[in-house]
């Protein structure tokens, strides 16, 4: 998964990569005016997703069926059915996917436009040094330049923090509330994950294997690192159809990759999941059945020990809702945004 954090650290690829705990407390100082100086903050900015354009003006496309006013958000964190594993393989079902995808060819000065809802874990350490974890829920909406030369915007809306599995909601899940703006300036990290930059990635399934595969690996083997990729480049931005393409045919060849059927994103939506095991939890990334667009992602408990969950917790559930292409993003004055 990339996040905010991910992209600020792109701009410092000798260090290893940041863990879900660090990422959260980062989150939470960042968030808090108290807890630090006041000084320019790393802006907050997710990468990936799909879209349609329309020839001018502001365009809404829905790229898979969503209703959200008449479908309310599911996203429990109790225990859900692990289902069996698919008699579908992964190639079939991101080979499918591929040959599904839609195109988006936006103008330089335009901006994509995408809406999700998350859940994540976050995990502190209170004053005592004891840990405590809770599942941390927003609902955003981005907006990104096309070509990364322009500022963009990012609307944050803290929903209320659920438990993690087993565990207590500690005070510190309470202490974002309410709905935030930030502005996303064109920074390096921003350009990196831009249209025209993600439009040079290979178009070929070997070449963007290789790419996946070409990343700081950290303390994670390589197959993890590169599956973790994949999410990276679907989630709140736009990857051009035949790299799309390239991408779904890449990562069906990731050993480990299984399919399972009826996993429910955060929208109460049911697909296919595709996804791989890492530290104990199944992190999938859900596909609709009928037009294999991407519906959004979860991550579900298999290894109790390693995760410090029941088996089949839920610990992570997202949607992309709405994805689509505007001609200006919002104008947010925030004075501790800048370039890192």
């Amino acid at each position: 998964m990339t996040d905010e954090i991910d992209l600020v650290a792109r701009e410092r690829p000798d260090v290893a990569p940041y863990s879900l705990a660090a990422k959260a407390a980062v989150r939470r100082r960042l968030a808090d005016p108290t807890s630090r100086p006041a000084r320019p903050r790393p802006y907050l900015l997710l990468a990936g997703g799909t879209a349609l354009l329309a020839a001018a003006g502001v365009v809404a496309v829905t790229t898979v069926p969503t209703e959200p006013e008449a479908r309310p958000a599911k996203v429990s964190p109790g225990v859900v059915t692990l289902p069996k594993v698919s008699a579908m393989s992964a190639e079939e079902v991101l080979g499918r996917a591929a040959g599904a995808v839609t195109d988006l060819s936006p103008r330089d000065d335009q901006f994509v436009k995408v809406s999700s809802q998350t859940m994540y874990e976050a995990d502190v350490a209170g004053e005592d040094e004891k840990e405590s974890r809770y599942l941390y829920r927003t609902k955003r909406t981005i907006w990104l330049s096309a070509d990364g030369t322009r500022d963009g915007a990012l609307r944050i809306e803290n929903l209320e923090p659920h438990a993690y599995p087993g565990w207590p909601i500690p005070p510190e899940a309470y202490t974002e509330k309410g709905t935030e703006w930030m502005r996303l300036p064109a920074c390096n990290s921003v350009r990196d994950t831009a249209y025209t930059n993600l439009k040079k990635l290979p178009a070929d399934p070997e070449k963007m294997r290789a790419y996946l595969y070409d990343r700081p690996h950290g303390d994670n083997p390589p197959d993890a690192e590169a599956w973790t990729a994949v999410g990276d480049l679907l989630r709140e931005t736009y990857v051009p159809a035949p790299q799309r393409a390239a991408l779904f045919k890449a990562a069906a060849t990731i050993p480990g990759v299984t399919v399972t059927e009826n996993t429910e994103d955060a929208a109460g939506r049911t697909g296919i999941g595709v996804g791989r095991v890492s530290r104990g939890v199944r992190a999938e990334i859900i596909f609709d059945p009928s037009t294999y667009e991407l519906l959004g992602e979860r991550g579900v408990v298999v290894d109790e020990k390693e995760a410090k969950a029941p088996t089949g917790s839920l610990v992570a559930s997202t949607a992309q809702l709405e994805v689509t292409v505007d001609d200006t993003a919002p104008e947010v004055k925030d004075p501790h945004s800048g370039c890192l």
